[in-house]
């Protein structure tokens, strides 16, 4: 019962923190790593924001390589590869915070 209560409180709380943990299992293939860069830079400037990067990147910092607080395509596509990069539609953090009330 213990190891139980020990795990459910580890999935609670790597689930409230924007679904990283989730994502960083969830490893996308080359062609829609390249479908949701096309999503994201739908204007073709060839970097996003922050802002624009947030629906598809779970940790904005560990994609920036090279710290200039954009990504290149490049920068994007091997975050994808490392499980960084999910779809907007399914970012994973409504599904750790709906489930934690399951365990009360």
């Amino acid at each position: 019962m213990k190891k139980l209560a020990t795990a459910t409180s580890l999935a609670i709380l790597l689930g409230i923190g924007s679904g990283v943990a989730l994502a960083q299992g969830t490893k996308l293939g080359q062609a829609e790593c390249q479908n949701l860069w096309n999503q994201a830079d739908s204007a073709q400037s060839g970097s996003l924001s922050t802002s624009q990067a947030q629906p598809y990147v779970t940790n904005f910092k560990a994609v920036d390589t090279n710290a200039d607080s954009k990504l290149s395509s490049s920068e994007f596509l091997a975050g994808c590869q490392k499980g960084l990069v999910h779809s907007s539609s399914s970012s994973g953090a409504g599904s750790g915070a709906s489930g934690s009330k399951s365990y009360k």
